[in-house]
């Protein structure tokens, strides 16, 4: 290969910030996806602890059902908190 056809070892300047931007997306979905599995698991956890002491097994679906709630809530309200500039007009 001649070194004109080759890639360079670097990306041009205006492909850094599309690479950073990339990566902050990235990280931001990893995030969502943090938030809510650990939602689920621990207000699911709850809801079985309160279940099987109080001998109502239905207290898990609730557990769960309420952490995706919140998790999707939480996830709605900091997406569009960020879409706004981070900070919302008075």
């Amino acid at each position: 290969m001649s070194p004109t056809t080759r890639t360079p070892a670097e990306p041009p300047a205006d492909d850094k910030s599309v690479l950073e931007e990339a990566k902050q997306t990235d990280a931001t979905m990893w995030g969502i996806v943090g938030h809510m599995v650990s939602a689920i698991a621990v207000y699911g956890g709850l809801g079985y602890l309160l279940g099987r002491w109080t001998g109502h097994p239905i207290l898990l679906l609730f557990g769960v059902l309420f952490g995706v709630v919140l998790s999707t809530w939480y996830t709605i309200h900091t997406v569009s908190k960020a879409a706004n500039g981070g900070s919302r007009a008075k």
